[in-house]
């Protein structure tokens, strides 16, 4: 696989029911990047369905699949037959897939990369968070809290097999053996991978990117903007908390999403004007509503995967306000460029969204261009592009090296 060849990639995606989902964005955006510099990229999907935990039979069978899928081994095995990748990059193996996808890859003898997009191996909820605070209980060690506390959907049954696969899959060497590398999407989370078991040296930390969408001078409006779904975990009730009838009257917070959540969202922000909720709009909308802002707050209880409009932003030049944990902070180059609060904390965030309100017209500036700077440095697709290609070399050479990969 040199670099004037051209490479064929085969994808593997496990899809969620609920929503297409960052996972599945991420994984178009890469094979667009992959297309454009005439890679060939395949693709091979399976879904979960909505009847997969109903009735006694189906969630046997579902609990099987998490755990070790004898299905998806062969799926794979002849999609490799099929498609003759030169690697396979996983995004996700929950729930039908399962690790045991490494194993295929090992025996058609094609190197295979995982995404780590959340931190299902080894936390039963992904999120590294319980009762909307951050939580890292299981992290190392064997997860009796997951069980304990019923991590997954509140249920102890539902709880089980996601431990046994996180369980199973050390002992029988899938994630410390059989995957050939894994790409973290931040410093921090590869630093939790490291503590949870998998090997440092096959994983690779590569964010995300995001197509340009041009910096230039903007009349900024005196506008703070949220871009995300109003669930539980994104934490908008701690913005509204913290904006309501405390920020001057000719500034503007306008929520941009939608969700199960909404309507209490829109009863506690009742009887501030200035609190605007716009619903869901098309991306090209957000975009131009990020740059119209002067500061973008994302206010996630949990660490975030990664945090994509905190990169849309820093393009733009729009600052970015995150909670001062897990990567954001990482990504946001707080203090330089972003700013930071205490997490959950709505006092905090209100201290600093005063702050930032009041800033200065240089020092916005300046954080402004240094924000444009680290997109270009870092998140842009040519950017994704050199460091998707460097990786894939290395986890090449890492399975020639341990003798899954045909010479």
């Amino acid at each position: 696989m040199h670099k004037e060849q051209k490479t064929r990639i085969l994808q593997v995606h496990n899809r969620y029911i609920w929503s297409p989902g960052g996972e599945i964005a991420v994984l178009e955006a890469e094979a667009q990047i992959l297309s454009d510099h005439g890679h060939v990229v395949e693709q091979f999907f399976v879904d979960n369905a909505p009847d997969d935990n109903v009735g006694l039979t189906n969630k046997i069978r579902t609990a099987r699949k998490i755990v070790w899928s004898k299905e998806g081994l062969s799926q794979v095995r002849q999609a490799i037959q099929k498609y003759s990748p030169d690697i396979v990059h996983c995004h996700n193996f929950f729930a039908h897939l399962s690790p045991s996808i490494y194993k295929a890859c090992n025996l058609e003898g094609v190197p295979v990369i995982q995404t780590l997009h959340n931190f299902r191996t080894c936390c039963a909820a992904a999120n590294l968070m319980r009762d909307n605070h951050t939580c890292q209980d299981c992290v190392g060690k064997f997860p009796t809290p997951a069980l304990k506390h019923k991590c997954y959907r509140g249920s102890f049954i539902a709880t089980v097999p996601i431990v046994a696969m996180q369980q199973f899959n050390r002992w029988n060497g899938s994630f410390t053996s059989r995957c050939d590398g894994y790409i973290a999407l931040s410093q921090f989370a590869k630093e939790i991978f490291i503590r949870s078991g998998l090997p440092k040296n096959r994983i690779h930390v590569k964010g995300h990117s995001t197509v340009d969408a041009g910096f230039r001078p903007i009349q900024r409006t005196k506008k703070v903007v949220f871009v995300g779904r109003f669930v539980e975990d994104k934490g908008a009730e701690v913005l509204i908390e913290a904006w309501k009838n405390s920020m001057p009257s000719d500034w503007e917070l306008h929520l941009l999403g939608t969700g199960p959540l909404e309507e209490e969202y829109k009863a506690q922000a009742a009887g501030d004007p200035s609190i605007h909720f716009l619903g869901w709009v098309e991306q090209e909308q957000a975009q131009e509503a990020i740059r119209e802002s002067h500061f973008l707050v994302n206010s996630s209880h949990c660490y975030e995967s990664f945090g994509l409009t905190l990169i849309e932003a820093m393009a733009v030049g729009t600052i970015p306000i995150v909670p001062a944990h897990g990567q954001m902070p990482e990504i946001a180059d707080c203090d330089n460029i972003g700013l930071s609060f205490k997490p959950s904390d709505a006092m905090a965030l209100r201290e600093v969204l005063k702050k930032a309100i009041s800033m200065p017209e240089q020092e916005f500036n300046q954080r402004s261009k240094l924000g444009r700077l680290r997109y270009e440095e870092h998140y842009t697709p040519k950017i994704n592009y050199q460091a998707m290609m460097r990786i894939y070399e290395l986890v090449r050479a890492e399975a020639m090296s341990n003798g899954h990969c045909k010479a």
